[in-house]
């Protein structure tokens, strides 16, 4: 069976009804006749010279994909009493067969669709489980790390040694806490409370030997910042009493140079002209001396000398800082501590 676009909806109707005695419900153009072509309720953008053809081998669902693809209709198949037949069927009524792979594959869906159900139904279960039951704490015990006592010696001496080429503060911390890590590990070895003893011993004249290193270092710093300061301080305060006297001498040059233009005044009235050009030189020999009084600056070593003075004052600062930190923490390598 061959339909067009051209045809009518009770042609169709009929032919369909006559060709495989069942009919057809068309959703699209319901509220108008059954005179109407099928191109007047087909989707605009189709062409209408579109047609599909059908027969009795055609299933259900080819024979409603076909008219939604092709004319933009939508359409159910149904039997004489309008029960809807099943997509599986074709026109002539009969089932269509399916392939062993297609049954295969419909079971393994079923089973896995029963597996993820009961899965989830055993996850609901364990997560209320969980919920209802008290929770217990579980601690993981640290890893303590066996010496034996010669180790321990060994482990002392190495951190000593380190610490005697250096003489630094982070060396000392270390050597202190293996120290008393040794001691809280063996508290009743002898041999090793000897050993410790005399490594004390050893570390208190190693800290003191580097605390005279850095009070002499302390000690150049505070000389070396107090000739900065001293030499910046003296050289301002030698700029300053310059710039006081450099004042004064400005006013009595100005004073001296308006009594000349007094007298040269005086001069050109009276007619004495050699009189008024000798005065006049002695003029512009004031103005020239009074320029490089007024042009003249002071040293720029202040300005370096106080700068270095405060940069000294900072590292002296930072070195009496570490100096005490080092001193005190030394004390622990005494006997009574």
């Amino acid at each position: 069976m061959k339909i067009t676009l051209d045809m009518s909806i009770s042609q169709l109707l009929e032919e369909f009804d006559r060709e495989f005695g069942l009919s057809l419900s068309i959703y699209r153009g319901a509220t108008k006749s059954d005179d109407i072509s099928l191109y007047e309720i087909a989707d605009i953008r189709k062409d209408l010279d579109s047609f599909i053809i059908v027969d009795k081998d055609t299933s259900v669902e080819t024979l409603e994909s076909m008219f939604r693809q092709n004319f933009g209709i939508k359409v159910l198949v149904k039997d004489k009493d309008g029960n809807t037949l099943n997509q599986n069927r074709t026109l002539s009524g009969s089932r269509v067969l399916i392939d062993d792979d297609d049954v295969q594959k419909t079971e393994e869906d079923i089973t896995i669709k029963k597996t993820s159900k009961i899965k989830q139904k055993k996850e609901k279960n364990d997560t209320t489980n969980k919920k209802n039951t008290p929770q217990k704490g579980y601690y993981l015990k640290p890893d303590l790390q066996k010496h034996s006592v010669e180790d321990k010696i060994k482990e002392i001496d190495r951190y000593y040694l380190i610490f005697q080429r250096s003489e630094r503060y982070k060396p000392m911390i270390n050597l202190i806490s293996c120290i008393e890590e040794a001691y809280l590990l063996y508290p009743h070895s002898s041999e090793i409370i000897n050993h410790i003893e005399d490594i004390k011993l050893k570390s208190v004249n190693v800290s003191n030997l580097s605390i005279r290193k850095r009070r002499f270092a302390v000690l150049l710093l505070i000389i070396l910042t107090s000739i900065f300061s001293i030499i910046g301080i003296g050289v301002w305060g030698y700029d300053f009493y310059k710039s006081i006297q450099r004042e004064r001498l400005v006013d009595s040059i100005v004073k001296e140079i308006d009594n000349l233009r007094l007298q040269k005044g005086a001069l050109v009235e009276s007619g004495s002209l050699a009189e008024a050009n000798a005065i006049d030189e002695n003029i512009n020999s004031k103005s020239i001396q009074l320029n490089n009084l007024k042009n003249t600056k002071g040293h720029i070593i202040v300005y370096y000398s106080i700068l270095l003075a405060f940069i000294m004052l900072v590292i002296l600062f930072i070195f009496l800082n570490r100096l005490n930190r080092y001193n005190v923490t030394s004390y622990r390598f005494y006997k009574n501590n």
